[in-house]
């Protein structure tokens, strides 16, 4: 049995823990929080923190397979540049630097306190890294192509690639997901949807407000992207509907759904998904927001419509690191009503339960096995992160 200590304990599930220790099995295992002055606990063996003690981050949107485009990408472009220059640089980099990218990025995303991912593939890059690492991962095999004519083709693939991850992960642990609402032609879309037993589908969503010019009457750059790569398909007339609503027949209403960005969602978006969709969660990528679009979604909206938020990274094409409690940081900068409690749920236990791994991860409950992260340089009098506020994982999660 080990026995952990801090300046403030966060269970997740209760109120924030103060003069206590955290007992934790060999195994990693939650015993439970006690007292210090609690008789049965042994004072000598007490291991003492400076900082927070909570349990590991989920992080439910990263794409590890752009790790190697770290720092190449222009910030403060827009969606459309960073796409162009993206795939001007995809082609460009030697396979055992994507290796070596993806590995020293999962290294550093594990000791910032990161216990599962949701990862995007839109090739077989990680495969072989994935079949090695003790690190849990959800793949999602995206697929896109605006040609009805490529449809099957490329829902074949998907499938193979599928295969190939499955070979080396938990039962369920990997998924064929479209990459966005405005990437897929309908064919496509129905191929995924005639999937069976797809437990968990996500989706990026209103990264920008192109997206929206799209879908209402097909205008804007989304459409000249479309145009480009293919100059034989019919011009895309939009549907005059919000992109969600555009797309949401191809979903059944229970499905585990979600939605990605977020950054330009209004309350109209918010009361569909929540009137068609009963399991819907709504992720923020902020620091790749900002990295992209210098724009932040409107989180207290979310807030105040009591949506199931969680958080991501996106990739380092995107972001300067893969670390929950940066996407924490950040939040907090620029919505500082918002209690820490609340968010280092949205990054652990919220995650969790998208993930179907709520009863492993997410909190300080016994029996389960979460992992166990110290947050180190923080006011504890306010529960508020600093800029230097850091993050590492101390005991593993056990899945």
């Amino acid at each position: 049995m080990q026995y952990l200590s801090a300046n403030c304990i966060i269970p997740v599930t209760g109120e924030p823990c103060y003069s206590s220790v955290l007992a934790v099995n060999d195994d990693g295992t939650v015993d439970g929080i006690y007292s210090e002055s609690n008789p049965g606990i042994p004072s000598a063996k007490i291991q003492k923190y400076d900082g927070i003690l909570c349990p590991g981050f989920v992080n439910t949107h990263c794409h590890l397979e752009l790790s190697w485009a770290k720092g190449l990408i222009t910030k403060g472009e827009g969606l459309d540049g960073f796409v162009r220059e993206l795939e001007g640089l995809r082609k460009k980099t030697p396979d055992t630097s994507i290796q070596q990218a993806i590995e020293k990025a999962t290294h550093d995303m594990q000791h910032s306190g990161i216990v599962a991912t949701a990862d995007i593939a839109n090739g077989n890059s990680t495969a072989d890294f994935k079949s090695r690492s003790r690190h849990y991962f959800h793949t999602f095999v995206e697929v896109f192509g605006s040609n009805p004519a490529f449809a099957r083709i490329i829902f074949e693939k998907a499938v193979q690639l599928k295969k190939q991850f499955e070979k080396s992960t938990l039962p369920g642990g990997v998924s064929i997901v479209p990459h966005a609402t405005y990437s897929l032609p309908e064919e496509l879309f129905r191929s995924i949807a005639s999937q069976e037993n797809e437990n968990l589908v996500s989706i990026h969503h209103q990264e920008n407000p192109d997206e929206n010019s799209f879908f209402q009457d097909g205008s804007g750059p989304i459409a000249d992207r479309r145009k480009m790569f293919n100059p034989d398909i019919p011009a895309f007339r939009g549907t005059g509907k919000r992109p969600i609503e555009s797309i949401s027949e191809y979903f059944n209403r229970n499905q585990k759904l979600l939605l990605v960005h977020n950054t330009v969602s209004e309350q109209q978006d918010i009361d569909f998904v929540q009137h068609y969709f009963d399991r819907a969660y709504w992720c923020f990528c902020v620091n790749a927001n900002l990295y992209i679009e210098k724009k932040l979604p409107d989180v207290n909206l979310f807030r105040s419509n009591g949506c199931e938020i969680t958080l991501g990274t996106d990739s380092l094409a995107s972001n300067d690191q893969l670390s929950i409690l940066e996407e924490i940081k950040t939040i907090q900068h620029y919505f500082p009503e918002i209690p820490l409690m609340e968010l280092i749920q949205w990054g652990t236990l919220n995650g969790a339960r998208f993930l179907g791994l709520e009863h492993k991860l997410g909190s300080f409950v016994k029996g389960k096995s979460p992992g166990i992260v110290l947050i180190e340089h923080v006011d504890i009098s306010t529960l508020e992160l600093k800029p230097e506020s850091t993050s590492r994982l101390i005991i593993p999660a056990k899945i």
